[in-house]
């Protein structure tokens, strides 16, 4: 082991404790797994130039590693980032899931119920490195009268904590995932909204597709054409309607005076009469995997709607900033980022009115 590596393992495991003991004891084994994944990647994870010189390495492994560093050189030439770290190694996790996330909602409202992990902030969503402990937190929250829902982790990031390495269990994404892997989460690295996940979240899911085809059209790999991005972007469009006319039906009825146990028969049958209409239309949201997702789900809840509208790829407010950009000299990635750089010093309502804003408000934090 490098003196570096052991340096920052001793850093760790004194800085643990020491945290441990200043917090709720039930945050105890949370803290312990995220100290033991943690430690574990920051061990024995390896630069993936290195790995690449093995001559018995699997052709789509390899194809798959040098994609990721070359989709991480595009990404940071397009977003101007030169101090990243992340995605120049590779850690092999030993299991299919690399983790799950669960987000929490009261039984009659729409707003996320937030973690507060001192000392990096709240948080809508905790991410779990063991399945049977999230599983634990999730009934618990449950048996408390809260929505949950559990979603496995494809990526995240340590904003710029650590050295985030590609995971074995990335390595069968394709071109077009990986590319919007590391489009999403550079995007954390170069701008993250510290306690609104959100906010965060929806910029990064927005600006990771079109990094993506950007990546794509650039190496000549097939794409859609305009047309079909446009009539897969309308559909997208129209299936997010659903959701939000969705959310507003919801709101109207938490707002009443109707006894809880009625609140809840009604809520029920709302959800599932949403499902339904999702599984009539299966046809016309074919490409839009949230729809697929949530038509075949066993139920959906509170939580789920906050899970998905988290991730969602389209966004007025942010489509009117990219567009405004697309002509700029700096490049419309950088002037996109800068333009986005206003809203650090919105208040989370503000930045949340802003970007849920139907037409363009005149400044990141009007009054």
């Amino acid at each position: 082991m490098s003196s570096r590596r052991r340096r920052i393992t001793i850093l760790i495991f004194l800085i643990v404790p020491a945290v441990l003991i200043g917090v709720n004891w039930r945050w105890l084994p949370y803290l312990y797994q995220l100290a033991k994944h943690q430690s574990k990647v920051i061990l024995y994870k390896e630069p993936i130039a290195e790995r690449l010189l093995a001559t018995n390495l699997p052709m789509a492994e390899r194809r798959a590693l040098e994609s990721t560093l070359k989709i991480r050189a595009f990404i940071e030439k397009h977003y101007a980032i030169t101090d990243s770290k992340s995605y120049r190694s590779y850690f092999a996790l030993g299991r299919a899931e690399l983790g799950f996330n669960i987000t929490l909602a009261p039984a009659f409202s729409l707003k996320a119920e937030s973690f507060n992990f001192f000392p990096f902030g709240k948080f809508d969503y905790l991410g779990f490195f063991d399945r049977d402990l999230a599983e634990a937190w999730a009934q618990r929250y449950r048996e408390a009268g809260f929505d949950v829902h559990i979603s496995e982790i494809g990526g995240y990031s340590t904003l710029g904590w650590f050295e985030d390495p590609l995971y074995s269990s990335q390595l069968d994404w394709g071109d077009y995932g990986l590319a919007r892997l590391l489009g999403h989460e550079i995007a954390h690295e170069r701008l993250y909204f510290k306690g609104d996940t959100t906010s965060s979240e929806l910029l990064a899911s927005f600006i990771e597709r079109k990094i993506a085809a950007d990546y794509l059209i650039a190496e000549g790999q097939p794409f859609p054409d305009e047309r079909e991005q446009a009539r897969a972007q309308a559909k997208a469009k129209e299936f997010y309607g659903l959701i939000d006319a969705l959310k507003a039906r919801l709101e109207d009825l938490y707002k009443t005076d109707l006894p809880a146990a009625k609140k809840l028969t009604e809520k029920r049958a709302v959800f599932r009469a949403f499902q339904d209409v999702l599984k009539k239309r299966q046809s016309e949201f074919a490409q839009v995997g949230a729809a697929r997702e949530l038509a075949q789900r066993p139920e959906i809840n509170n939580a789920t709607l906050i899970q998905f509208r988290r991730y969602a790829a389209v966004n007025a407010a942010l489509q009117r900033t990219y567009d405004a950009c697309l002509k700029k000299p700096e490049g419309k990635y950088v002037c996109w980022f800068s333009e986005l750089d206003k809203l650090q010093s919105c208040t989370p309502e503000k930045r949340k009115a802003w970007l849920s804003a139907a037409q363009a408000a005149a400044a990141p934090c009007p009054d």
